[in-house]
């Protein structure tokens, strides 16, 4: 699953191998790059969203591109 967050970053979430049902995020730039992983897995799809919508601010706030 994948979800636009702004206009340069996409937020990638992505189940974990091995470990199910879990879930992790990748924040990419809009060249594809990796810019966050998630720290650890979620239990829930829903969880890593949550997640990542929280580190994307921090990276807003940030003025990270």
């Amino acid at each position: 699953m994948s979800t636009q967050i702004d206009q340069s970053h996409t937020v990638e979430i992505v189940p974990c191998t091995g470990a199910s049902p879990s879930f992790r995020w990748i924040i990419r730039r809009p060249d594809g790059t990796a810019l966050r992983h998630s720290p650890y897995a979620f239990s829930t799809e829903k969880g890593a969203q949550i997640s990542a919508s929280c580190w994307r601010r921090e990276l807003a706030e940030a003025g990270i591109r």
